[in-house]
């Protein structure tokens, strides 16, 4: 049988008469440290991750070449995470300002981002699907194309980004070539961009198909950006949206951004 008064004597004994807990507390010195440092840690990666939301709103107003009657509005709404962009809205409506279609786009990566496009007139929807492998296609012909290990490839809106990402390249006087997916066709459209002239801040960009015989049928695209805040001024050309009739819409189209604003 246990006697009770051996377990207080045992508590208020010396340390040397009982090393054990002495011993305890020097083994858990280092664990008390690894946890403490694991917490700072935890709490600087949290800075270290912390990530701006923004959302940048800005409008294109598209007129015709040569009347210069405003054909249609576009109405952008971008979110982008540490300047990077997430998802875009594009709302095209009519100088009534009634709809004519609407784009949705999430940006699988920059230059090539998944997109639905709605259209009122026509009516028509369009949608494109990257993945690692290649992109999936529905329009007004459907199918998969593969991405190959050649060709810096650009889908839809993504073209902006690309030119951004070579903008130093472009400035310096340089051409840069490209794949640019044509939906409507299912397939690859090569094309080339070259700097055509750089005055008063701006720099001029000129879009051209490389095959000699689709150049005599598609027109050359021009595009205008300030050179400091790498913002997109004038598009000039044939566009992405379809008009009533056929066809789709060639126009000269103006951004304007509010405030200090930028893609």
């Amino acid at each position: 049988m246990t006697n009770p008064t051996l377990l207080p004597q045992a508590r208020l004994g010396s340390a040397s008469a009982d090393p054990e807990p002495a011993a305890s507390f020097g083994r858990s010195q280092p664990l008390a440290a690894k946890l403490l440092f694991g917490l700072v840690l935890s709490g600087l990666a949290t800075v270290v991750v912390a990530e701006e939301t923004r959302l940048s709103e800005f409008v294109g107003k598209a007129y015709d070449a040569d009347s210069g009657t405003l054909l249609y509005t576009e109405q952008h709404s971008l979110e982008l995470v540490d300047g990077v962009p997430q998802q875009e809205t594009v709302r095209y409506l009519t100088p009534d300002g009634d709809a004519l279609a609407q784009k949705d786009m999430t940006y699988w990566q920059p230059a090539r981002p998944a997109y639905r496009l709605t259209v009122v007139d026509p009516q028509r929807t369009e949608t494109v699907e990257p993945e690692d492998s290649g992109v999936t296609i529905e329009s007004v012909e459907s199918g998969f194309l593969d991405w190959s290990d050649a060709g810096n490839y650009v889908i839809d809106g993504g073209f902006h980004y690309f030119i951004l990402d070579h903008f130093d390249t472009l400035l310096a006087g340089e051409s840069v070539e490209l794949q640019f997916l044509a939906p409507t066709r299912t397939r690859w459209l090569g094309l080339r961009l070259r700097p055509v002239e750089q005055a008063d801040g701006r720099l001029l960009l000129e879009l051209n198909v490389r095959n000699r015989l689709l150049s005599l049928v598609i027109s050359d695209i021009e595009l205008t950006y300030d050179i400091q805040s790498q913002r997109l001024l004038r598009y000039a050309g044939l566009t992405n949206l379809p008009k009533p009739g056929g066809g789709n819409y060639i126009a000269n189209i103006d951004y304007e951004y509010p405030g200090d604003e930028q893609p």
